[in-house]
C-alpha cells in the first residue's frame, strides 16, 4: 500500500513539473510575437494604413474582396498554394498591415508573415466587420 501512495505521489509531482515547464514555454513565445506582432482597433489600424508608410495586405479569398476591400491594399489569399511564395515578394522593411474578414486569418498571416522575415506586422484583429462597425469605406 505504500508503494502505491508514493508511486501515486511521484507521479503527481513529475506531471505538476512538466506543466510548469509548458506553461513558461508557451509564455515565453506568445511575449516574442506579443513584440513582433501587434493586435490594433480598427481606429488604431486605420491610423497606420492612412500613415502611408505600408503595405496593407488583404488576405481574404476573391469572393471576399469582390465585395470590397481597403483602398490600395495588396490582396493575396491566404488560401492560395502559392501565399508564401507571393509574400516574399514584398519588401520586408516596410511596416504590413493585415487585415481579413473577422482577424482569424489575417492573425496566420502575421505569423507567417514573422516568420518568413517580416518584422514590423500589424493586424487589424476584429477584421473588417470593425472596420466597417467604424464606418470605415472600402473600394467596390
Amino acid at each position: 500500500m505504500k508503494r502505491i501512495i508514493y508511486l501515486l505521489a511521484l507521479v503527481l509531482t513529475v506531471q505538476s513539473c512538466s506543466q510548469k515547464t509548458e506553461d513558461k514555454g508557451s509564455t515565453s513565445e506568445a511575449i516574442d510575437s506579443q513584440s513582433q506582432i501587434e493586435n490594433l482597433d480598427a481606429a488604431s489600424f486605420k491610423t497606420k494604413v492612412d500613415s502611408g508608410n505600408g503595405i496593407i495586405l488583404d488576405v481574404r479569398t476573391p469572393g471576399e474582396v469582390a465585395q470590397g476591400y481597403i483602398a490600395n491594399a495588396t490582396i493575396i489569399d491566404i488560401y492560395d498554394q502559392n501565399f508564401i511564395n507571393q509574400l516574399s515578394k514584398l519588401p520586408k522593411d516596410q511596416e504590413v498591415y493585415v487585415y481579413c474578414a473577422s482577424g482569424v486569418r489575417s492573425v496566420q498571416a502575421a505569423e507567417i508573415l514573422h516568420q518568413n522575415g517580416f518584422t514590423k506586422v500589424y493586424n487589424l484583429s476584429e477584421g473588417l466587420m470593425d472596420w466597417q462597425r467604424s464606418g470605415y469605406p472600402l473600394v467596390k
